[in-house]
């Protein structure tokens, strides 16, 4: 697994510890599209479906590499207004 997607899996269960249920859905979303637009998402598929090297070149490559800055950089909104998700209560 990518480095970056176990050090956000992680901080995403320290997160969701304090969060309602709709917050850690809305969370997901935004982690969701932040992986898709990472290195690692294209590099994953390259490694596995296209290449099939099964040799995937993460970025950072190893978990010690992986930043808190990395990490809220993943969850940070991307839909420029208001949340998608916002109407769950």
């Amino acid at each position: 697994a990518s480095p970056t997607s176990l050090a956000l899996t992680f901080a995403m269960q320290q997160r969701a510890r304090r969060m309602t249920l709709a917050e850690v859905f809305r969370m997901e979303w935004q982690a969701s599209i932040g992986c898709c637009v990472h290195h690692d998402f294209p590099e994953g598929i390259r490694a596995l479906l296209i290449d099939k090297d099964k040799q995937p070149r993460w970025q950072p490559a190893t978990l010690d590499a992986v930043t808190a800055e990395l990490v809220d950089a993943h969850l940070a909104p991307r839909h420029g207004g208001v949340h998608p998700l916002a109407d769950l209560s």
